[in-house]
């Protein structure tokens, strides 16, 4: 049996460096208040949403998951989500992020299922004429493939907070290279073999990696803010690179200001 909370309810487990990824979400959803509050429907999308809550590894301590850090930092000003949209490949995590949120007030539907099954459904229920913030923060690269980022990216006023998983490209980059190894990359990436040199240096390859999926996203007609976050572990490694996407100028004035949360360094800007 997993973890459960105080509530009876399911929860994750995860590192101190989850504690970073939350307070960026956070100050973004408090600081597009002004932004939210000219729309009738403003919808919170998190297609990898967790149980809702997760111990610290480190220190024990639990502290809320995504959809609910969404939800607190969403009410401070009387704007809040109109809609929570939650979808997760773990069936008991996503029904107690459900739980959790209606339990608060929260009109919240939940898509069971990897995100690449998920979005198109996702999608169709969304408000043409409101504002959108979707949140995608998967474990690995295999888990995002180009497709949910391009189907959300299309999406009028859509804007998207993506954690890369820096640590899975370090850790499985030689792997990846081999022509008869994981295409977990090529669903990343597409077309990454025809744009990167990789009789290069390890750190030369990712970032030209990154680059090209960054050129990607430039394709879709939205734009990756050049303020990459990077997030940390214990020993100082990227586990996570924090890529904000948007259409709009004001969108990306919000991140810029709010991005640099904690002491590390950012991978660009």
């Amino acid at each position: 049996m997993g973890l459960v909370d105080a509530d009876g309810l399911p929860m994750g487990e995860a590192g101190a460096w989850t504690l970073d990824k939350h307070e960026r979400l956070r100050k973004y959803v408090d600081s597009a208040h002004g932004a939210r509050r000219k729309f009738a429907r403003r919808t919170y999308i998190d297609l990898y949403c967790g149980a809702g809550r997760t111990r610290i590894r480190e220190t024990g301590e639990v502290v809320d998951g995504s959809p609910l850090v969404a939800w607190q930092a969403g009410g401070l000003h009387g704007d809040q989500f109109t809609d929570f949209l939650l979808g997760d490949a773990n069936a008991d995590f996503l029904e107690a992020a459900c739980a959790r949120l209606t339990k608060l007030g929260a009109n919240v539907r939940v898509f069971p299922g990897e995100a690449h099954e998920t979005v198109d459904q996702v999608i169709r229920v969304l408000d043409p004429g409101g504002l959108h913030l979707a949140l995608l923060d998967p474990y690995n690269l295999g888990d995002l493939p180009f497709a949910v980022i391009e189907k959300l990216a299309r999406v009028k006023r859509m804007d998207l907070l993506i954690h890369v998983s820096a640590m899975d490209l370090k850790r499985d980059l030689h792997n990846y290279l081999r022509t008869d190894g994981p295409k977990q990359l090529d669903g990343f990436a597409p077309g990454w073999r025809d744009r990167v040199n990789t009789k290069q240096r390890a750190e030369l390859i990712r970032s030209a990696i990154f680059a090209h999926w960054r050129s990607l996203i430039q394709g879709l007609g939205t734009s990756p803010n050049d303020k990459v976050e990077v997030v940390e572990n214990s020993k100082s490694s990227d586990l996570y690179w924090l890529v904000f996407v948007a259409r709009h100028d004001l969108a990306h004035k919000l991140w810029s200001a709010i991005a640099n949360v904690t002491p590390q360094g950012r991978l660009f800007g």
